[in-house]
């Protein structure tokens, strides 16, 4: 196989791979629970997932989605899985416009919010549609005041209430914010799942990452000549460097196998991804500030400008 060809197919990989980690099956079967719930004279069921941004949120959602596409009937659309991601300052007219484009309704725009609001709710009815997806849901209380953020959450419960269909509330995790602002809809999404950084904090949680790492280098970059990208001192330099999120695991590993392959004899190594880091991660980090540089001072990269710095709320 030539290098090009090694090189093009070991990019695709990283970047489409979805890895079944145990915290990744564990949400699916929680989805899965409430795709299968059938609504008849009970309440349905509800799920909040949080996490970071870059963890993997999002992608775990969409292919849930994926997984149960559209079909095309006769005499109407099913849509088993709802998902729309929503805009910031949203107000519950552009969250009924939102949800009514994701179900492809034309005229998802026109009309008051009580008219929008009434379409969506016989539009989830009508494509017999089983859960909703709400990604983004921080969005709801980022903007705007104690009323705003009331109005927003008591709209969503109405809505819930209305369609009798499970729903998935996605964010980051201030978006635990909006269930406070709301107790009837704090009730009903009770079950919340957390997805954590990957960190080498325990025992437990370093052999897990060991493992994610392991799965990289196993699955999608057999054929490169590379380093032991699993063991415990790499571990941890990909922990600085990535500050534990799948995101920027896998941008790092992309950039790193393209700029191996740049060289007459590829090979992914420690130069290569400290090269990588500072293409795609830290533009302009000084050795001091390179996990994968033997100057690294392993102090967590949170300063201001640096790339895990807190964001101001």
């Amino acid at each position: 196989m030539t290098n090009d060809l090694v090189l093009r197919r070991a990019v695709l990989d990283i970047r489409t791979s979805f890895i079944k980690f145990p915290h990744v099956k564990k949400i699916l079967d929680a989805m899965d629970r409430l795709y299968a719930y059938r609504c008849l004279n009970e309440e349905p069921e509800h799920l909040t997932l949080l996490g970071e941004s870059g963890v993997g949120k999002t992608t775990l959602l969409i292919r849930f989605r994926d997984d149960h596409p559209i079909i095309e009937h006769d005499e109407l659309t099913e849509v088993p899985v709802l998902y729309v991601a929503i805009g910031p300052s949203p107000t519950p007219k552009a969250l009924a416009t939102a949800i009514l484009r994701a179900l492809g309704d034309p005229k998802c725009d026109i009309g008051k919010e009580v008219d929008l609001t009434y379409r969506l709710i016989l539009l989830i009815k009508l494509c017999r549609v089983r859960l909703v997806i709400i990604d983004e849901a921080n969005h709801l209380i980022d903007r705007g005041g104690e009323k705003t953020h009331h109005v927003a959450a008591d709209w969503l419960k109405r809505l819930v209430d209305a369609t009798r269909v499970s729903f998935v509330l996605a964010g980051i995790p201030r978006a635990r914010r909006l269930l406070e602002k709301n107790d009837q809809l704090r009730s009903r999404f009770r079950e919340v799942v957390e997805i954590d950084r990957f960190s080498v904090e325990s025992e437990s949680a370093e052999l897990e990452f060991r493992g994610v790492l392991a799965t990289f280098k196993r699955e999608y970059l057999r054929e490169v000549p590379a380093l032991d990208i699993s063991n415990a001192t790499m571990a941890r330099k990909f922990v600085f460097a990535t500050d534990g999120r799948l995101r920027d695991i896998r941008r790092l590993l992309v950039r790193a196998v393209e700029l191996a392959y740049r060289e007459s004899q590829p090979r992914l190594t420690e130069g290569v991804l400290a090269e990588a880091f500072r293409r795609v991660i830290y533009p302009g980090a000084p050795d001091k500030r390179n996990p994968f540089h033997k100057s690294f001072n392993e102090l967590p990269l949170v300063k201001t400008g640096e790339p895990f710095a807190p964001v101001e709320r």
